[in-house]
């Protein structure tokens, strides 16, 4: 699966794999976003980082849960345990130099979007990797929120649960008009 994943980063820009955890696990992972979405522990998302932090509905519109690995359930640290498998195999593989991560839960209700943009800050160049992990159930032609990846060649990924996406931080990409709701995993392979 790794493999598959690095050799079509290479071809296309990004590598997309379906089932990167069993559906119990992706099934618990969404259990376990949903119950912090009811318990009002997600914040509107902003743009910029801690240094320029704003608020822009213009650009954006969905709501998110930082994870810490201090307060994480088991299926939550078996997803970052393969995550850094996956980051040792790069390392080894491919010299990438990746020595942290951090990663969100993220809901889109509808009406949601994430105009086009990059994951790398202009005032911090750490994020090295975009990671999108679907947690969205039953999602069908129509429903929205799909990636839209700007690469050589535009693509567009939809947002089925259990897909895993990665692709470069400097990659241009943006998150279609949601038309349900659409949940996910999103994080970034960082250098330190």
């Amino acid at each position: 699966m790794y493999e598959e994943i690095i050799h079509d980063l290479m071809e296309s820009g990004y590598g997309c794999v379906d089932n990167w955890l069993s559906a119990e696990q992706t099934e618990h992972l969404r259990k376990h976003l949903l119950e912090r979405y009811h318990e009002d522990a997600f914040k509107r998302a902003g743009i910029g980082n801690k240094f320029n932090l704003t608020l822009a509905d213009e650009v954006r519109k969905d709501t998110i849960f930082w994870l810490d690995r201090n307060s994480m359930t088991d299926t939550e640290h078996f997803f970052f345990d393969k995550l850094s498998h996956f980051i040792g195999y790069l390392n080894r593989t491919c010299f990438t130099g990746i020595a942290d991560y951090e990663f969100h839960y993220a809901v889109y209700e509808k009406g949601a979007f994430y105009k086009k943009h990059v994951d790398r800050f202009n005032n911090d160049d750490k994020r090295r990797f975009s990671l999108v992990y679907y947690l969205t159930e039953n999602w069908k032609d129509g429903d929205g929120g799909e990636l839209c990846i700007y690469g050589q060649n535009q693509s567009i990924i939809q947002p089925k649960g259990g897909r895993f996406v990665f692709f470069e931080s400097t990659l241009e990409h943006e998150v279609l008009l949601s038309n349900t709701q659409r949940l996910s995993l999103t994080g970034w392979l960082k250098l330190r």
